[in-house]
């Protein structure tokens, strides 16, 4: 079963209509200004940390439905903490908790959890779109007040810098990032060029950031899955991890079959199994071309462990069109498996690391007036039919307007 999300009367979100979101591997929000987008994405990443750190043993139940403990603490991290309403419902269905907020309280249920379907850590990202100060404000990393968002992206953004080893290769053609460790300076290097990030085009200053972020948690995840689990931890961790066990080991009431197979399962919550990478705008200050590149690559990263999500927020049309593409791309991968030469054909579209599946894909519409719409599929494949593209054909029908305003006053 999925993730979902049901929001009511919170910031410019109305959903009379009571739409739940069904977050996908790969969920996407687009509409106008304003409209509740990023709202949605704050609360989802918000539910899926709380899950997590109830599961960690970070605080218990009572101490988070504590009352306005939910909004003041925990939504202030997000800058939402002014969204709720009198009549604010939120409910989120987890993969081990029930979190509903009405009446201005939250309340916490711990759902069923069976050795087929047991609870697995994830590692969440927040990517907010005011990511580019990071790169171009120097010693960004030394400015204290940040939103918890651009703070905690911050601090693994210079993390994989320091850890870095190299040049880093960017999804645009040609570019690449070295981080001087030394001197604490990041160079963009083009072909036949080489200047600092904080000189260069606003692009890169949102592109880099994003990319070695994701790329970075995803890779820590993979490679941590086979280090020493107690050296990933704080001493707080480490001393529950160290309790917990030796309370397994010490219960005489169980065998040692069972007493090995729940050492297994706690092992299981230890480590992150899987990345959700919350987007704001992947497109933002770039060129239609770059945008299927990072969209292609962000994908490729969705694609590369099995439980992985990828939500994001989207004002571009592109950015859709484009996710449609690597749709069209899975649909054909599939269908033409085995055929001579299809493979490469397709390889030349869309890369097959970046190829999804319809069925791993949603979107939803924003609306002016609060609601939330689900983008119909067409044949399996997004609808043409979107606020997006509609703003295109919007403006084309302007152009037909000015050019019938020339030929009734005869203008040469």
């Amino acid at each position: 079963m999925n993730n979902v999300l049901t929001i009511k009367n919170f910031g410019p979100i109305k959903n009379e209509r009571s739409t739940k979101i069904n977050i996908c591997k790969i969920t996407a929000f687009c509409g106008g200004q304003g409209t509740g987008k990023s709202s949605a994405a704050k609360l989802i990443s918000e539910f899926f940390w709380l899950e997590k750190a109830l599961n960690r043993g970070d605080f218990p139940i009572s101490e988070l439905t504590m009352y306005d403990r939910f909004r003041k603490k925990y939504c202030s991290f997000y800058g939402i903490q002014n969204y709720f309403k009198e009549d604010t419902y939120i409910q989120f269905y987890g993969d081990k908790y029930l979190f509903e907020y009405k009446d201005k309280h939250l309340f916490v249920r711990e759902l069923g959890i069976n050795i087929k379907n047991k609870y697995e850590r994830p590692q969440i990202m927040y990517i907010p779109a005011e990511r580019n100060f990071i790169s171009s404000v120097e010693n960004a990393d030394k400015i204290r007040k940040l939103s918890g968002t651009l703070s905690t992206m911050m601090d693994d953004y210079f993390q994989a810098l320091k850890q870095s080893k190299g040049t880093i290769s960017l999804p645009v053609d040609g570019y690449s990032v070295a981080y001087d460790k030394l001197n604490k300076l990041t160079w963009l290097a083009g072909n036949d060029f080489k200047i600092r990030l904080q000189e260069a085009a606003s692009g890169f200053q949102s592109l880099i950031p994003m990319m070695i972020v994701s790329n970075y948690l995803l890779n820590q995840i993979i490679e941590n899955k086979g280090e020493n689990i107690l050296n990933l931890k704080s001493v707080e961790e480490r001393e529950r991890i160290t309790k917990n066990i030796q309370k397994i080991l010490k219960d005489k009431e169980l065998d040692d079959s069972i007493r090995l197979e729940l050492i297994k399962q706690y092992q299981t919550e230890l480590y992150n199994h899987h990345f959700i990478n919350i987007v704001e705008e992947p497109e933002q200050n770039l060129f239609p071309k770059s945008q299927r590149n990072v969209l292609n690559e962000l994908l490729r990263i969705n694609n590369s462990i099995k439980g992985n999500l990828f939500i994001f927020t989207t004002h571009s049309p592109y950015i859709i069109n484009y996710l449609t593409l690597a749709v069209k791309a899975g649909m054909l991968y599939h269908g033409l498996l085995g055929v001579s030469g299809a493979k490469e054909k397709i390889e030349k579209i869309v890369p097959e690391q970046s190829a999804v599946l319809s069925k791993d894909v949603v979107i939803y519409q924003f609306t002016e007036d609060g609601e939330i719409k689900l983008l119909p599929k067409y044949e399996s494949l997004p609808s043409d039919d979107n606020f997006l593209n509609n703003s295109l054909f919007e403006s084309n029908q302007l152009f037909e307007q000015l050019l019938e305003i020339e030929d009734e006053y005869k203008i040469c």
